[in-house]
C-alpha cells in the first residue's frame, strides 16, 4: 500500500497575550503617571481641565493684544475688549462646569 505520512498543522507557538508590537511605548503607562488612577484621576481630569482652560484663555487673550497692538492702523481690526470678551465667554462656562463638578460631586 501507499506510505502517507499525515502530519498534524504546524503550532502556533506565539504567545496570544503579547498582542502589543514590542516597538509601540506603553499608554497606558504614560496616562496613569499623568493623571493618577482610581478616585484621583477623576479629581485630577478636572484640574487639568482647570488648568489648561486658563492656559489656554491667557494665550488667546495675550494673540488678541499682539493682533490689536500690531495692527491698530488697520480700521477692520474689530476692537480688542469685544474680542477678549467672547474668548473668555467661551472659557469661563467651561472651568465652571469643571469647577460644579469637582464641588458637586462630593455631595451624596
Amino acid at each position: 500500500m501507499n506510505n502517507i505520512d499525515i502530519q498534524s498543522p504546524p503550532s502556533n507557538d506565539r504567545k496570544k497575550t503579547n498582542l502589543k508590537p514590542e516597538s509601540s511605548p506603553d499608554l497606558h503607562g504614560s496616562i496613569t503617571n499623568t493623571i493618577g488612577t482610581g478616585e484621583v484621576a477623576k479629581d485630577s481630569i478636572i484640574y487639568l481641565v482647570i488648568k489648561w482652560s486658563f492656559i489656554s484663555g491667557s494665550f488667546i487673550t495675550f494673540l488678541l493684544a499682539l493682533n490689536n497692538w500690531c495692527f491698530r492702523e488697520n480700521e477692520k481690526v474689530p476692537e480688542l475688549t469685544s474680542d477678549i470678551k467672547a474668548t473668555w465667554g467661551i472659557i469661563i462656562p467651561i472651568i465652571t462646569l469643571a469647577l460644579g463638578y469637582a464641588f458637586g460631586k462630593s455631595k451624596k
